[in-house]
């Protein structure tokens, strides 16, 4: 009984070291190829949600570019802070100004 819990867990050891070297593997093979990805225009229905009707910029995998990610987080923070704005001046009107 206890043979059979050791062996187990040195084959989940080994397992996960395995595991653990393939991934460390492809990250480095990625690395070193790269796909070329070029801008496109967006095709369909989900490419346009995706990009906001063409607003940020469109890999030809199907996936924003790495300026679309910065472009689409900046547009998403810029609207966030004028709605901070917005309710700030809203709560200041109510509890200071009105009464």
């Amino acid at each position: 009984m206890a043979a059979n819990f050791f062996n187990r867990n040195k084959e989940n050891r080994e397992q996960r070291s395995r595991a653990r070297e393939r991934r460390r593997v492809e990250r480095e093979y990625a690395r070193e190829h790269e796909a070329e990805i070029t801008v496109v225009e967006p095709a369909n229905r989900a490419e346009m949600r995706l990009t906001h009707k063409g607003k940020f910029e469109l890999g030809s995998d199907g996936q924003l570019t790495q300026r679309g990610k910065t472009d689409r987080l900046s547009w998403r923070y810029n609207r966030l802070m004028i709605l901070v704005a917005f309710i700030t001046v809203v709560m200041y009107t109510l509890f200071f100004a009105l009464p």
